[in-house]
Order: C-alpha cells, then structure tokens, then sequence
C-alpha cells in the first residue's frame, strides 16, 4: 500500500479489530441479559441457563485453541465472517427455539464457536500489523465503547420483542455490524514472511500460562463481585451502576500500554499488571465501604486490560501469523470460564474473601514466576530475528 492509502486503511482495520473484538465479547458481557431470556422466555431454571452460558463461552475458548494451528492459512476476513453468519444465524435460531435445554446448548456451542472466529480474525489481523501493541490498544479501546452501546439495546430489546429480546437484538447488532468488519481486508493472508519471526508453542508456554493465571484469578474473582457488593449491604442498583461503568476504565489500561510499549521494559509492564490486577482482587475481597469497592472495579478494569494487550503484543512478537495470540487468547477465555465455578466451590467451603486470596494468589505471586522464561524466549526470538533479517535482504 502507498503512502497515501495506508493511514486509512490502518484506520479501517483499527475499527475491524474494534467492531470484531466487542462482537465476540457479547459472549461474556451479554451473558446476564441471556441468562435472564432464557429463565424468563424458556423457562429454565438458573442451573439449566447457567449450563446454556458455560456451553456458549467454552465453545469460544475450544474453536479458538483448536483453530489457533491453521488460523494463519485463511485471510482474516473470511475467517470473520464464517464467524459472523453462525454467530448471528444461531442466535436468531435461538429466538425461535422451543424450550429444550439439549437443543439449546447445542445452538449455544454453534454461537460460541462463530464468536470463538471472529475474534481469532481480530488477533490474526492485529499480529500481522506493523505495530501490533497499538492495534491492540486502539482496538480494544474502541470494542469497550462498542460493547457498552450494544449492551444498552439489549434491555430496550426485551421490552419491545419479549423476554426472548436478547436473542432477537444480538443477531441485528451483528449484521449491523458487517460493513465496519470489511477492514479486516488490510490483514494478512496465508504464509507469508511474517512466519519467519514465529515460535513454536511450546516455546510460548510461559506466555500461556501467565496468560490463563492472570485470567483464572480476576474472572474468578469478577464473577462474585456482585456478591462482594450485596455482603456489604449495597443497594443492587448502586452495585449495577459501579459494575456497569468500570469497564470505561479499561481504556486507561489500554491507553498506557500502548504509551508504554517501546518506552519500557515490556517484563517490568507485566509484573507490574499482574501485581496490580492481584491487588485489586484482594480490594474486592477485603472491601469495607462503596468507596473501596468502587476503587476495586476500576483498578480491576486498568488493571485488566492493560495486560491483556502487553500480552496479545507480547504473542504478536514471538508468532507474527497470530497464531500464538489466537490459542493465548482460547486459553484466556477457557481459564476465565473455569474461574467462575472454582470461584464458587471457594465460596460454598470457605467465604468470598477466599476467593479473594485464590485470586491474589494466582495473579500477583504465581503467574510473575514465569516471567523470567517468557523473557529469554522474547531474547531469543529477537537474536533469531536479526539472524534472519540479513538472509530475507539476499532474497531478490
């Protein structure tokens, strides 16, 4: 591309990346509003729509980790909208189904999966960029203002097309969505000599396991924050009101990684976000008053994403075809999901403020000790890099 295309044909794949991300989030941020559709418009009982959830995140977490081999052959763009037509068509099958918990797990596995490809084309057309820290950070900004806006037509949706309205506004939203996904076109397609910077997954070991710690500890601890909140005799509507707005803090997180990125150790950013998503978790657990309560979710949401995308970053420069960041973001999902139940068998033995702890844990003290490998894998892939760079120039 010329000099004078590339600005917008960065900026068109900043939004694809935005647009696909906040899609295939609705798997989680919209769970809530599926959850009650599917007690109130199926009428199962809160086991049997929790089941439907977990069906629908796992499916995400699994196709993304399976996918994450082959993602690389395919052009983003094609992989993003498979995800889009079985995503959307799915929910809206979803709408009109009866009322069978075994069919509507199936159907959730099917969304689950669509969501689990758009969002591996997210991570594949942002590793391949030239600068994959602030594709990131510029993507996920925008998907947390996209997500918020697309969350606030779910309640309007239920009001005016029933109980089952969420099924009905998730699909519109996503079509709606299809012309801003097209920058996924300036993403790379099949091999390409990007692979020449790529690890092998065991090599990236260290970075998955970091990856699926950090996100064990806070999604276990996110998912009884609205317990945290009614233990200490807070009016559910306040809690609503914090939990809801937090996310906007993530784009803090997201605005200092990329600021950050190439300033600064990248090691030295993530123990400094590891401790510092531990820390907030235990501020949930120990939280006395609104005040710090409130404080805990926005660090949480800082906290949380600027990690998340020194780690998407940190995949883009071991594996620049995004398969790295594809199974690390799987893994993320998967160990966000296994959080929740863990969370709660914490709760059921012991008290919320264990979960606190097993979330501090895992996040401040554990996950960090694998830095120091993820620091000689990223020397080695910088030492591989120059050692390719003088034989990709002979190439004529």
């Amino acid at each position: 591309m010329n000099a004078k295309t590339r600005p917008a044909t960065l900026a068109g794949l900043i939004l694809a990346v935005a647009v696909g991300s906040a899609i295939a989030h609705l798997c989680t941020s919209a769970l809530p509003f599926q959850v009650g559709s599917l007690i109130d418009g199926f009428g199962l009982s809160a086991t049997g729509a929790g089941l439907v959830g977990f069906f629908q995140v796992g499916a995400l977490a699994v196709s993304m980790i399976l996918f994450s081999p082959i993602a690389h052959r395919f052009h983003p763009l094609l992989v993003c909208l498979c995800g889009v037509l079985l995503a959307a068509c799915s929910n809206g099958l979803v709408y009109r189904a009866p009322p069978s918990l075994p069919l509507l797990c199936f159907l959730a596995t099917l969304i689950g999966v669509g969501y689990g490809l758009i969002l591996t084309a997210a991570v594949a057309a942002a590793a391949g960029s030239p600068q994959p820290d602030k594709i990131y950070a510029a993507g996920i900004s925008g998907s947390l203002l996209i997500v918020v806006i697309m969350m606030s037509a779910l309640p309007i949706a239920n009001r005016s097309f029933g109980a089952r309205g969420t099924f009905l506004a998730i699909p519109l939203l996503i079509v709606a969505c299809i012309p801003l996904l097209l920058g996924f076109r300036a993403g790379h397609a099949g091999k390409t000599d990007l692979e020449i910077n790529s690890t092998t997954f065991l090599a990236g070991m260290p970075l998955l396991i970091i990856w699926a710690l950090f996100s064990f500890g806070t999604g276990a601890m996110w998912a009884f924050t609205e317990r945290v909140g009614a233990a200490l005799g807070l009016p559910p509507t306040r809690v609503g009101l914090v939990l809801s707005m937090s996310p906007f803090a993530g784009l803090v997180g997201t605005s200092l990684a990329a600021f950050c990125s190439g300033r600064l150790n990248r090691l030295t950013m993530l123990a400094v976000g590891l401790v510092g998503g531990g820390a907030t978790c235990l501020m949930f657990a120990v939280a006395p008053n609104l005040w710090v309560f409130t404080a805990a979710a926005i660090l949480y949401w800082v906290s949380t994403m600027f990690v998340y995308v020194l780690l998407l970053g940190t995949a883009a420069l071991l594996d620049r075809t995004g398969r790295l960041g594809t199974l690390g973001t799987g893994c993320e999902r998967l160990a966000f999901a296994v959080g929740a139940p863990i969370g709660g068998l914490t709760v059921d033995f012991g008290s919320l403020r264990w979960v606190g702890f097993t979330a501090t844990v895992a996040c401040a003290l554990v996950a960090p000790c694998f830095l120091s490998g993820l620091g000689r894998i990223l020397r080695r892939s910088r030492v591989d890099a120059r050692a390719a760079a003088p034989a990709q120039a002979a190439i004529p």
